[in-house]
């Protein structure tokens, strides 16, 4: 019998080795060389290893079936740790970006041009290959986890091929004679690094938010829904069908209003055009879960005070 691959945990182990790696590979380089351009990709790094480690632990939380206790079970679980993750790195850039404003104006530091150079691209090479190995796997799952894991790894290796195209131009003026600017070299690409990565993080973190707070774009479903319930609408002469929606983390909550051309029916009837709509909303919607309500309300008007006349 064959076990089905868990894509998305797979991804993330690849995720958390390969931050392993070049974290601890970064740190090292970066006493040697004496660079925080190499200290900012490895501290970027560690960041990621750790929130691979936490994604892992959500992963497991968020395919937890719900309960009577729990009846939205760890829902909110993927989209707070994504606005946490984006937190952290927006804080990090924050942080390389003002100390080396600094350093510039203190007069620059000194670093191994050579050296640094070659373990840069080293780097990159490692990172095209763990891009490719999560990107094959994002591709089996609709993990927004991986999704970011995956964004993380682009922000990563932009500051890494940002790293290598500076070093390789400053390489070139000093080769010109201007040995003046070596001191300036490194925390120039550093906040050229920080400046061009604010953005990743910063969409990260509009999405996670407005997900958490239930306003996102991607609950506006009601004309998919509809269109994918036709044939059942059709079938059992449903009318008035009202579909509100909201997505939080994997799953999508779709509350479904609506009336009957029948006046008299029974409920074994309900049941069935239920099960109905669930068997078509589950060709288009991987998790969810659906209210079926079956009124004469129209649930878009303010319900009457003094009740249902």
């Amino acid at each position: 019998m064959s076990v089905k691959k868990d894509y998305e945990k797979i991804g993330v182990k690849i995720s958390i080795v390969g931050s392993s790696f070049l974290a601890l590979s970064a740190v090292i380089m970066a006493l040697i060389a004496k660079s925080q351009a190499i200290l900012f990709d490895g501290l970027f790094n560690f960041i990621t290893l750790a929130m691979a480690f936490a994604s892992l632990k959500v992963i497991n939380l968020v395919k937890t079936p719900e309960t009577k206790n729990r009846p939205f079970g760890y829902m909110a679980l993927e989209p707070f740790l994504n606005l946490i993750k984006s937190l952290v790195i927006l804080t990090l850039l924050v942080v390389f970006l003002v100390t080396n404003i600094q350093e510039i104006c203190t007069g620059g530091r000194i670093i191994s041009l050579d050296m640094t150079t070659l373990y840069i691209f080293v780097c990159l090479i490692i990172y095209a290959i763990i891009i490719l190995f999560l990107r094959k796997y994002k591709k089996r799952t609709s993990s927004s986890i991986l999704k970011l894991e995956i964004n993380n790894w682009y922000v990563d290796a932009l500051i890494t091929v940002g790293i290598a195209i500076s070093l390789v131009i400053a390489m070139i003026i000093l080769r010109m004679g201007y040995t003046k600017i070596l001191p300036y070299i490194d925390p120039i690409i550093v906040i050229a690094l920080t400046a061009v990565s604010f953005p990743v993080p910063l969409k990260a973190l509009s999405v996670a938010l407005k997900r958490l707070l239930l306003v996102s774009s991607e609950n506006s479903i009601e004309a998919e829904a509809k269109k994918q319930l036709h044939d059942v609408i059709c079938k059992y002469g449903l009318i008035d069908t009202k579909i509100w929606g909201l997505k939080s983390g994997r799953t999508h909550y779709l509350f479904i209003y609506s009336d009957l051309k029948e006046e008299e029916t029974t409920v074994m009837h309900l049941d069935e055009i239920r099960v109905e709509i669930f068997k078509e909303l589950s060709k288009i919607y991987p998790k969810f879960w659906a209210d079926i309500m079956f009124t004469k309300i129209n649930p878009e008007e303010p319900f009457p005070i003094d009740g249902y006349q």
